[in-house]
């Protein structure tokens, strides 16, 4: 085993706060990190949130190991989702409601794992207030609807509204063509 390994399963049985959790994972560094480390070990390029593969492991095993922050951000991500269906479902959309929340929920997850920089203040404070996180779910609606307006730009609504409209759309386009005459 060489040093570095070493150094990287002594840092894996180290705790971490969530914190230095959220530094971590927000920190300017941790990108820069986590393309070295797989640099170093002739890995392909894929560094970031949405893998969940050995490099990126390597790259941040404290984080990965940090099962605090993990559950904040599994529970902010159902959360997230259950407001925005909610939202939603008040909008009066018919056919066009499943459609507007599946897209909101891919947006929702795009901007999770790869979060701006103007975002990412907003996420750690969120992920800081532990008195969010004692339920099942996060009952602080104003929060997440708070939250939803730093999250969603104004090209993941109008990807929605476009998701939603097709759907009607396609909706009224396969009922019985109504210029035809029923009796002739």
């Amino acid at each position: 085993m060489n040093p570095k390994q070493q150094n990287n399963n002594s840092e894996v049985n180290q705790l971490i706060t969530t914190q230095e959790a959220v530094n971590l994972l927000f920190g300017e560094g941790w990108l820069n990190e986590a393309v070295w480390i797989e640099d170093e070990e002739n890995f392909t390029l894929r560094a970031g949130l949405d893998n969940a593969g050995l490099n990126w492991v390597n790259a941040l095993p404290p984080l990965i190991f940090n099962l605090s922050l993990f559950e904040r951000l599994s529970k902010l991500r159902i959360s997230l989702n259950k407001e925005i269906r909610l939202i939603i479902e008040t909008w009066n959309l018919g056919v066009g409601t499943k459609a507007a929340t599946e897209t909101a929920m891919t947006c929702i997850k795009q901007r999770l794992l790869s979060p701006s920089s103007e975002l990412i203040p907003y996420l750690e404070a969120t992920l800081l207030q532990d008195e969010l996180y004692g339920e099942e779910f996060i009952s602080n609606r104003e929060v997440l609807k708070f939250l939803l307006t730093k999250l969603l730009n104004d090209s993941d609504r109008e990807e929605i509204a476009e998701k939603a409209a097709s759907s009607i759309r396609t909706q009224v386009m396969s009922q019985v063509n109504f210029s035809e005459k029923p009796f002739a």
